[in-house]
């Protein structure tokens, strides 16, 4: 009777080993595979590469076959649609662009319909909502209340999520001071956004981590179009400090250093 119950108590050892290595593996393979694929979307969005981005979010839809935290998966997607969306914005047909960014809408909805404590998901439906100004003027008051929505959510589930105030400064930055936005107040967005950046340890390496290169362009640029006493002393300190984060970052480069460049050449 011992060894029979050795030899079971071996077997089921044996046993736990082999499904424990399994769930391990499957997770490595979850794990490699994301922040793989979040890498590439990252390069490929320094670029603006359309090509790159669109091959991208075809790499994260084969990560759905996984099976593994499907709304993060799908949060990837909507990013990559965004920045798809993002490469038609200086085209006169706006068609691209609105099928991208409906897209993007379509799928954040699955990641708030898995994960609706997810304060990120919120965070990419504001500049989602914001981009629909650009092709849908129409229907004005549907964004507004959208945005608003979205921004109360994207708050209350994190507080302190620095891409919260970054998007809330770039619409700032990109709405006139007459309708309530301005560089004054698209500053005071995104020194918080920086601030928070500086202090900000994501939890998990394949979670959302952009954005401290475009906080700090943001405000490079904001400070530059603003032009007071001491702004462009300020604006060189944040365009430094954007290359710190991403020295490829293609925004820094093609954007805010071209505006720094031309202002102080005067």
């Amino acid at each position: 009777m011992k060894i029979n119950f050795m030899k079971k108590f071996f077997y089921l050892t044996i046993l736990m080993f082999v499904f424990t290595g399994i769930k391990l593996s499957y997770a490595d393979e979850f794990s490699d595979a994301i922040i793989s694929a979040k890498n590439n979307l990252f390069k490929a969005a320094n670029s603006y590469d359309r090509k790159e981005l669109i091959k991208v979010r075809g790499q994260f839809e084969r990560i759905l076959q996984l099976k593994k935290e499907e709304w993060l998966v799908n949060y990837y997607i909507a990013l990559a649609e965004y920045n798809i969306a993002s490469t038609f914005m200086q085209s006169d047909d706006k068609s691209e662009l609105k099928k991208y960014n409906q897209a993007a809408l379509k799928t954040i909805d699955k990641v708030i319909e898995g994960n609706p404590n997810f304060s990120d998901a919120y965070v990419l439906q504001m500049a989602l909502n914001f981009n629909r100004f650009i092709y849908e003027q129409d229907k004005m008051m549907d964004i507004v209340s959208a945005s608003n929505q979205s921004e109360e959510l994207a708050k209350a589930s994190d507080p302190n999520n620095p891409r919260y105030f970054l998007i809330k400064g770039v619409s700032n930055f990109y709405t006139p001071a007459a309708f309530g936005g301005g560089y004054d107040k698209a500053i005071e967005f995104l020194q918080k956004s920086v601030d928070y950046f500086k202090v900000r340890k994501e939890k998990v390496e394949y979670y959302p981590d952009w954005g401290a290169d475009l906080a700090n362009g943001y405000m490079a640029l904001s400070l530059i179009k603003r032009d007071k006493d001491g702004d462009l002393t300020k604006a060189k300190e944040f365009i430094d400090a954007a290359y710190g984060y991403n020295p490829e970052s293609g925004f820094v480069k093609n954007i805010v250093q071209k505006e720094y460049d031309e202002k102080t050449s005067k």
